[in-house]
């Protein structure tokens, strides 16, 4: 049996630092799809939601990283 004492498991993370970058990562994907899509207005305009969302959720957890900070 392995020792999960210390294991940080990625998805679970309560760090906003860490949320606010996988939320950016999550943002720039939808962005390529979103622009391999530009063709199809249905699915590029699906796309872009999820950019945004995942952008303003990226934007408002490195806002409550910041405010811990001080």
């Amino acid at each position: 049996m392995y020792n999960t004492t210390f294991y940080r498991d990625m998805n679970t993370s309560n760090d906003p630092n860490q949320l606010a970058g996988e939320n950016f990562v999550k943002a720039e994907h939808f962005e390529r799809m979103k622009m391999a899509n530009a063709n199809n207005p249905v699915l590029f305009f699906q796309f872009a939601e999820q950019e945004y969302y995942h952008k303003a959720l990226a934007h408002r957890y490195q806002g409550i990283a910041h405010a811990a900070e001080k």
